[in-house]
């Protein structure tokens, strides 16, 4: 999930759009170390990263509210148009109510859609086999679901991608094999994963 989220980034920096990526659980040096192990050839990633168009942030409390404020301060201050928000699982832990999660998590989704930016917000997946999974709030409350998978085929593992829903947007509804190459994720529409 981290790195398909930060490939969204580095594209849209390389079109001139700042982006900020909000990390709940690792230390934003991790998240840059794993990027450039992940896409080596990414050769302009550190000096993005540098120059802060790409900004990594680890809020100093996990709860709702300074979560909610640096989101706001990302797209506001720092005129980013492209956040990155991971993982709305760590987020929901810091509520004893799942009813209280889900009214904060509308409340908050509300005020973004106001924002001028796309927002990717990570969740983990309460069941990780295709046909068994479960969906929770995140993917209830939001414009669009995109699912990554780790399909086991012919004893062998394959990466594959589905938009589960995308409002006011025609999208492909097909599962469809990815892989992680040195200089990004690469998509294979058309092609089937079975």
């Amino acid at each position: 999930k981290t790195t398909f989220c930060m490939e969204y980034l580095y594209r849209g920096a390389l079109n001139g759009e700042k982006g900020a990526f909000i990390t709940l659980e690792e230390s934003p040096e991790v998240v840059i170390e794993n990027t450039i192990a992940t896409f080596p050839k990414w050769t302009d990633f550190k000096n993005l990263i540098d120059k802060k168009i790409i900004s990594v942030i680890k809020p100093d409390r996990t709860d709702f509210t300074s979560f909610s404020d640096i989101a706001q301060a990302c797209c506001t201050q720092m005129k980013t148009t492209r956040l990155v928000i991971d993982s709305s699982t760590i987020l929901k832990l810091s509520f004893d109510n799942p009813l209280e999660f889900r009214k904060k998590l509308v409340d908050f989704l509300s005020f973004a859609r106001n924002l001028d930016a796309t927002i990717l917000m990570t969740a983990e997946l309460s069941y990780p086999v295709r046909g068994k999974i479960h969906y929770s709030i995140e993917q209830f409350a939001a414009d669009g679901v995109i699912i990554l998978y780790n399909l086991e085929k012919a004893e062998k593992r394959v990466r594959a991608l589905e938009i589960l829903k995308m409002r006011g947007t025609d999208h492909s509804r097909d599962l469809v094999p990815m892989k992680f190459t040195p200089s990004g994720i690469t998509v294979y529409q058309g092609e089937k994963v079975y």
